[in-house]
Order: structure tokens, then sequence, then C-alpha cells
């Protein structure tokens, strides 16, 4: 049986005793790693944009930006699990209006702390399930001949038909997806998996776990960036030796 992975966690909390006392729990519950505590959401913030982080512990009240302004303007294609710890229970509502999956009133205590690391392995266990069927999916042969040049997009109680030619790169964002076109910006509800099997594969390459991208509307790759019409977007190490092949037009 395979082992299953730890979960990383950070803490932000401008009191040294609050991230202290959470780093300890924490050091407690063998599904979790401790990444690092952080005694501010900018201090944490090159920590979360790099990926790879599950759970955000992070207190409110704090000096110069709120937990709660942090995470409301947190823009990531796949946003960490949140738990909200505070001493100020007049932001539980606030809290949950962002999606936070769990709110402790300080002082936490241990077992109240064990009932949310429950609640949040079981969502955690079912996503990591989840990404391993996605796995093991057979991608299905895109058909031969003649092949639609459109896709149907359900966008804003609407359906608005994109041409192939008008896509620049589409952006994945939980279990929406945006379309970014030369007419503008579209919102479906799709997964990147699915895009990247029925769109075909001469003309779109999924560059990164956030973005597929035209193949043709790339002008430029610098570094593990590239260059989409006005919009610069990453490309993965995994995924760069085989854009650049298209790129130069060897392959």
């Amino acid at each position: 049986m395979a082992e299953q992975r730890k979960y990383n966690c950070i803490v932000i909390d401008d009191e040294f005793l609050a991230r202290k006392l959470m780093a300890d729990y924490i050091s407690k519950i063998p599904q979790f790693h401790l990444v690092d505590a952080f005694d501010s959401p900018m201090a944490a913030i090159d920590t979360i944009t790099s990926g790879g982080i599950d759970v955000v512990f992070t207190d409110i009240d704090m000096p110069d930006m709120s937990g709660m302004d942090f995470i409301k303007n947190l823009s990531l294609p796949l946003v960490p699990i949140i738990v909200f710890v505070t001493a100020y229970p007049q932001y539980a509502v606030q809290g949950f209006e962002v999606n936070a999956t769990e709110y402790l009133l300080k002082p936490v205590s241990f077992p109240r702390f064990v009932k949310a690391v429950n609640k949040i392995t079981t969502i955690l266990n079912f996503k990591q399930k989840l990404e391993g069927m996605a796995m093991q999916e057979t991608p299905r042969p895109k058909p031969k001949g003649d092949q639609k040049d459109f896709i149907i997009v359900k966008s804003d109680r609407k359906m608005v038909k994109l041409m192939y030619d008008d896509i620049l790169f589409i952006e994945g964002a939980l279990e929406y997806v945006f379309f970014h076109t030369l007419g503008g910006k579209f919102m479906g509800l799709y997964s990147l998996r699915k895009l990247e099997n029925e769109l075909p594969g001469d003309q779109f390459m999924r560059i990164h776990k956030s973005y597929i991208v035209a193949l043709k509307r790339i002008s430029e790759i610098n570094g593990n960036q590239v260059l989409v019409g006005r919009h610069t977007i990453s490309v993965s190490k995994a995924m760069k030796p085989v854009l650049l092949e298209h790129f130069s037009g060897r392959k």
C-alpha cells in the first residue's frame, strides 16, 4: 500500500506564543508537516505562491494586513485550505464567506484542533484520491480527419462559441477555467485535464499545471516565462523542453 503523503502547513500570526502553540499542535499530527511560521501575511506570500502548501492557519487581526483581507486578495490557481485562528468570534460569518474550511477561537484547545484536523484531512484525502484517479485516466484518442475548430463554453448563463484561432491561453482556477481570447475573458465550468484531451494537440499544449496555451500565440520564451499576447505566464520545468521543440520548429 502506497504511503500517504504529508500535507504541508504554514502558520501566520503576529503573536509569538500563538505561533508556537499552533506549531506544537501541528507537530503532533502525523499527516501534517509544518513548512514555516510567519508573523505577517506579507512574510508568507512567497511561500504560498511558490505552491505546495495545503493548509494555511492564519490569525485575522494583524497590524499591517488582516488575515481576512489577505485571503480575499489571494490569487492562485489552487488556493490552500484556509483555517482562521482568532480571538474574535464576530469574524466567523466573514470567514466562511471567503470559503474558510474551519474557524478556531483562541485559546484553541488541542481536542478542538484535532476536530478541525479530522475535517481538513477528510477533504485533503478526498482530493488526493481524485487526483490519483485522474492520473490513471487514459486520454481518449483525438479524431482524425476533419476536426471542429471551436469550443462551446457556458459562460455567465450564456453559451459562447470560442474559435480555436481566437484563444490565447486557458487558465485553471479550482473547478473553473478562464479562456483568455482575442475578444476578452470567459469563465467556464471545465477541468484543464478534460480540455487537454479535447483540444487539438497540434494547436494547444498544457505547459503548466495551471495553463494550456495556444502554441501559435507564443511570441517569446524567457526562462520559465512565456509571452502570449500581452500576457506573461509560467511554463513548468518538465514541459519547457517539449515547448522549446515546438517553438523552434523541431517538432
